[in-house]
């Protein structure tokens, strides 16, 4: 028989396990309802399971099944909305005892995430003001979400974006803390692939934006073929901090292959950059970007952001060059791979460009105004090479210039200096104020380029050293002489001209209509 004391035992061990069954019935922190109530503190809004299982042994714990998740929002927005086929979360015995706001583990299966249109710096409505709550005090030791998909909805009525998550580890995640996170990920646009590590948080109650957060980056692989226009695979990496609705970011990019497709000339380009995001709606501006193509240097800062009465990202840009080289310029919208830019030289200019988003072509969409200076000019296409090198010839007095082909091949090749403000439109550049002179001719033209079938259409003046009846032979000498009083000026001949055809084969003549375009 039992001793006494093995009896109270035993009874006290029955009224122990008892007590301790009604005391997890009512008070075990991963019930549904205890759950749902902890997860409504970090997250204010409605979720919903389909089936809930409550986990005691080995762990302590819970599962939950078709786990969908709303955000609190004004009636006039579409929430957030989380969904998971399975939520599993794990404790310890332990940490109910000593630590009973804290969860070892959470995993995450088939996760997804439909983030909306966001307002103003991603402000969230919420029922109760962050006054009026007290910051939740739950902490979870890691949240597991590999293979998640973020779907982000776009402002200009294109279908949404996707992000494939493909590893996803949050560490220390509490509301007043925020987490720390790894993440590797597809990239929706341009798409590449993305690795990062970094901090997000603590997060303040109805305004997302103002989290802060810090990290790095790499982002590698990035078709850049998805925007029209432009092509190439982006590399880059860098570091942000800020918060998330003003990120500052620090990095750099390579794009071994950039091309504008319209040209169909591939040459490296590298960029270094200072820059401030907004990760709630993908607004950029670009604080100072320097920019290396070919071997030219570019100063670039602007923005790349919504605008009203746009859909999509409108593009403003100032570019500032020094002393680079005019043929990586002219390199971008040349078109062919056979042919050489049309000009080489040292160039300095400064422009604004603006890219709407028209759904047009990238030459068509492009609108520049700027200034631009060239010095020690020459023409790279042999033909007008040989016209420009006999014009200057014979604008110093030289008759016989280029009168045979062994005269042309012979001539020295002559330097130009370009000088004025051009403005590009519809793929065609208006130039204006445009001083243009070599040895022995100074022309002041105006005219246009149109850079998508080469036709080009200039009228001006050019003052040459020599008489006008000195530049030609025979019999239009003869004509020429006649026209000497109106041309003569002091010094020489001012002549009205006109240049039009196309870059490879440019045709000059006198303009009898000077003011016509």
């Amino acid at each position: 028989m039992l001793s006494r004391w093995v009896k109270i035992g035993l009874v006290a061990a029955v009224v122990i396990c008892i007590a301790a069954a009604l005391f997890l019935t009512k008070y075990f922190p991963f019930s549904q309802k205890s759950v749902t109530e902890s997860l409504l503190e970090v997250f204010p809004g409605d979720l919903q399971f389909e089936h809930f299982q409550v986990v005691y042994f080995p762990h302590p714990g819970c599962r939950a099944f078709g786990v969908t998740f709303r955000s609190r929002s004004r009636s006039s927005e579409t929430p957030l909305v989380v969904t998971a086929q399975k939520l599993a979360i794990k404790g310890r015995w332990l940490d109910l005892m000593f630590r009973p706001h804290r969860v070892s583990r959470m995993f995450l299966d088939s996760l997804r995430v439909h983030v909306p249109v966001l307002g103003h710096a991603g402000e969230v409505a919420s029922q109760a003001s962050s006054a009026d709550q007290t910051p939740s005090r739950i902490t979870v030791g890691e949240v597991f979400a590999d293979g998640a998909v973020l779907e982000v909805d776009r402002s200009d009525n294109k279908p949404p974006l996707l992000y494939d998550i493909h590893d996803l580890n949050l560490s220390s995640v509490s509301e007043k803390n925020g987490f720390s996170y790894t993440i590797a990920m597809h990239n929706a646009e341009p798409p590449g692939e993305i690795q990062s590590t970094g901090h997000i948080g603590p997060f303040v109650t109805g305004h997302p934006g103002q989290a802060p957060v810090s990290g790095t980056y790499t982002f590698g692989g990035a078709d850049l073929a998805v925007f029209d226009g432009i092509a190439g695979f982006l590399s880059s990496n860098g570091s942000f901090r800020g918060s998330l609705a003003k990120m500052d970011v620090e990095g750099e990019t390579d794009i071994p292959d950039f091309e504008v497709k319209s040209s169909g000339h591939a040459a490296p380009l590298q960029t270094d950059f200072r820059a401030a995001v907004d990760a709630l709606n993908g607004n950029v501006t670009l604080d100072e970007v320097k920019a290396i193509y070919l071997k030219t240097t570019i100063a670039i800062n602007g923005t790349i952001a919504h605008k009203p009465g746009w859909h999509g990202k409108f593009t403003s840009l100032d570019f500032r060059v020094t002393n680079g080289r005019i043929q990586d310029i002219l390199q971008i919208f040349t078109k062919g791979h056979n042919h050489p830019a049309p000009m080489a030289g040292t160039t300095s200019f400064n422009a604004h460009v603006s890219v709407p988003p028209e759904g047009k072509t990238f030459l068509k969409e492009l609108a520049l105004d700027g200034n631009f200076e060239i010095n020690d000019g020459r023409f790279e296409h042999p033909q007008t090479r040989k016209s420009v090198a006999m014009f200057s010839e014979r604008a110093r007095g030289n008759k016989k210039a280029g009168r045979s082909p062994d005269d042309a091949d012979s001539q020295e090749e002559v330097t130009s200096y370009f000088r004025g403000h051009t403005t590009l439109r519809d793929g065609v550049a208006t130039l204006t104020d445009v001083l243009f002179t070599v040895p022995g001719a100074e022309a002041r033209m105006h005219g246009t380029y149109n850079l998508l079938n080469d036709k080009i259409d200039f009228h001006g003046t050019v003052q040459m050293q020599a008489n006008a009846s000195d530049t030609t032979t025979g019999i239009k000498s003869l004509f020429a002489k006649a026209l000497d009083p109106f041309f003569k000026k002091k010094g020489g001949s001012v002549v009205p001209v006109r240049m039009d055809g196309t870059y490879e084969h440019p045709r000059f003549g006198l303009d009898l209509g000077p003011g016509k375009k």
